[in-house]
């Protein structure tokens, strides 16, 4: 059965290092070796940077052997969901869709209530 952990958060920048330190104990946890738990921290990271600075965001996560599932929502800014289309990503281009298929092993947008978005993530360990 999968652990379950969730947190709120302002999205302000002055909170990142605090989320850092929790996806970083979260990584650890599930026994990521560096370069995973640095790739889950990077496309948080971007992810909330893209969002903005206003409001507040609850990341859950789901931790299974082998493998980090996070769902991060709502995110008020439309244009995320753009942002997050790989189609029409030019070779060389480095937009959010590309960093997230860099880093992550699947990310997906969902549209919720006025127009918010969530976005899940998964994350698995290398070798799994």
């Amino acid at each position: 059965m999968p652990e379950q952990i969730t947190l709120e958060a302002p999205l302000d920048d002055d909170f990142q290092p605090v989320v850092r330190l929790i996806v970083g104990g979260i990584a650890t946890h599930a026994a990521f070796g560096f370069d995973d738990l640095d790739d889950l921290q990077l496309a948080i990271e971007r992810l909330l940077a893209e969002a903005g600075a206003d409001g507040r965001v609850a990341l859950s996560f789901e931790v299974r052997p082998g493998a980090i599932g996070v769902r991060i929502g709502p995110l008020h800014d439309v244009g995320l969901v753009e942002a997050l289309k790989s189609d029409g990503i030019l070779p060389g281009g480095l937009t959010l869709a590309r960093i997230l298929q860099t880093v992550v092993s699947s990310f997906a947008v969902e549209v919720v209530g006025d127009g918010d978005i969530v976005v899940r993530l998964e994350k698995l360990a290398e070798g799994s």
